[in-house]
């Protein structure tokens, strides 16, 4: 018998002893916790599971941040042709969101990462039917681009944006404007976490939102804030945070940018 099994037998379904203790623990009484994105108000002891599970979100950033914002992009995709996923590691965003794929046979994905170790990890992640990975930076113009690494791949930028979190191992790797590959569809969706290289791939796509078929794109963290807000608003978008889909503000980390027009034909009865 392991460690779990007899934690389940002796104290899960123990629940007088479950109780006692963990009222012993955390005290009785309600509180508010955020899972997801929402504000939750529970007991500390009739949902003590929630409240352990909020706080090992606090601390993940793929818990805490990632999650509440691939539930909101998933609501999105029916209303969607395509994903493109620049920045993508190894497919977290777009393995996940690929998944719709069963449902809506029509969804094409295509993810793009500059890391070549980084990128066999995500072209073996992301192997299905309308699924592409591409090895090279988006940017917003065309040629080469030197990155620098850090201690985990997230952390891997332009070796002019190197940071506390950068190492020194570099590697060199061509660079693409996002619209010059043919994408399918009328309503492409991008998500972009590039490390300070945003507003670069934003207008290395500009030929796409001129013909209007971006609808919709979604920045993990980014620079050039005023830019990027001037960006979207001279393009009708509409700004919300990610996770909680309330109206974005000046420092909204995750950023839900929403063509208006778009939206509407979503909202519409």
């Amino acid at each position: 018998m392991n460690f779990r099994q007899i934690v389940d037998r002796y104290f899960i379904k123990n629940p007088a002893l479950r109780q006692r203790v963990t009222r012993w623990i955390e005290g009785d009484q309600d509180k508010t916790v955020q899972l997801f994105g929402v504000n939750l108000l529970i007991n500390s002891v009739r949902e003590h599971g929630y409240l352990r599970a909020s706080r090992k979100a606090a601390w993940s950033s793929v818990f805490g941040d990632e999650a509440p914002v691939l539930l909101t992009l998933a609501s999105l995709l029916p209303n969607l042709d395509t994903i493109v996923d620049a920045g993508a590691n190894v497919g977290l965003f777009s393995c996940t969101l690929a998944r719709v794929q069963k449902l809506y046979s029509h969804l094409q994905v295509a993810a793009f990462e500059a890391d070549p170790e980084t990128f066999q990890r995500l072209s073996a992640n992301l192997q299905g039917p309308n699924q592409q990975a591409h090895n090279v930076a988006l940017s917003n113009d065309t040629g080469h681009l030197s990155f620098i690494r850090g201690a985990v791949s997230h952390v891997t930028t332009t070796k002019d944006q190197a940071n506390a979190y950068s190492l020194g191992n570099q590697f060199e790797i061509e660079c693409r404007r996002l619209d010059s590959f043919d994408l399918p569809g009328k309503r492409i969706f991008i998500k972009i976490d590039v490390e300070g290289q945003e507003l670069k791939v934003l207008q290395g796509a500009s030929k796409w939102f001129d013909e209007g078929r971006c609808v919709c794109v979604y920045l993990d963290g980014f620079e050039h804030r005023d830019e990027i807000f001037a960006f979207f608003e001279e393009r009708g978008f509409e700004l919300r945070d990610g996770r909680t889909l309330e109206a974005a503000q000046k420092d909204t980390f995750a950023l839900l940018a929403l063509r208006k027009d778009w939206l509407a034909t979503i909202n519409r009865p």
